[in-house]
């Protein structure tokens, strides 16, 4: 009986000082981690709106209660597309764009999460893809093969098209496939839709937008 229960108190002794050290390690790499997780999310946003000086959340604006309700208003069926973040790019004190960050629910390989550039007047000025996991050498050239995303750049309209084998690829809305990766094309492009669609939302009420204080500006 003795030597059960001392059995018992070294292996609590160990438990507890493994929950100590666990602790102390977790407090010290927090604050690393959380400053380079914002350090990313700051690269993605000036790599697809460079012409914003600082990117500040909307006030009195969430993301459960906005975005996701313009996304519900919308003729496309975005239930796989979740908004997670929108904030404005600001110069000189105004908004000159928005960037949607968007989580494309049907990748052939998983969720895609990237980040959208829409300038004030509507133009489509960048995606950054933050995570993907398609595979190597087809569907993940949506983020290592800059032409695919590239047939936006500089793009005013309400909607992309996925298209095949160039098939009216001349017109603004029409979005060549990658090729046997057709899967991640919709899904990307459809995500891209969906930050779109909360741009419409926003355009509409933009000048109401450009006199509110921000709730904060990241550094």
């Amino acid at each position: 009986m003795n030597k059960i229960i001392k059995d018992a108190c070294i292996l609590f002794a160990i438990t507890l000082v493994a929950g100590v050290l666990l602790g102390a390690v977790y407090d010290i790499t927090k604050a690393p981690i959380a400053n380079q997780n914002e350090k990313a999310k700051q690269e993605a946003y000036k790599a697809v709106m460079a012409d914003a000086e600082s990117f500040e959340e909307i006030d009195g604006f969430s993301v459960e209660d906005g975005a996701t309700a313009y996304l519900a208003k919308g003729d496309e069926d975005y239930s796989a597309d979740e908004i997670t973040e929108v904030v404005a790019g600001i110069k000189n004190n105004k908004i000159v764009g928005f960037v949607v960050t968007v989580v494309a629910g049907d990748g052939y390989g998983g969720d895609i999460k990237f980040s959208v550039g829409v300038k004030a007047d509507g133009t489509y000025s960048g995606t950054s893809i933050l995570s993907i996991s398609e595979t190597a050498g087809l569907g993940m050239r949506a983020k290592t093969d800059p032409t695919f995303l590239g047939q936006l750049e500089g793009k005013n309209v309400s909607k992309f098209n996925v298209v095949k084998d160039g098939t009216g690829s001349s017109a603004d809305d029409k979005v060549d496939a990658i090729g046997g990766s057709t899967v991640t094309s919709k899904a990307v492009i459809k995500g891209v839709n969906a930050a779109l669609t909360v741009y419409i939302r926003f355009s509409s009420v933009l000048p109401f937008l450009q006199s509110l204080p921000c709730v904060r500006v990241f550094h």
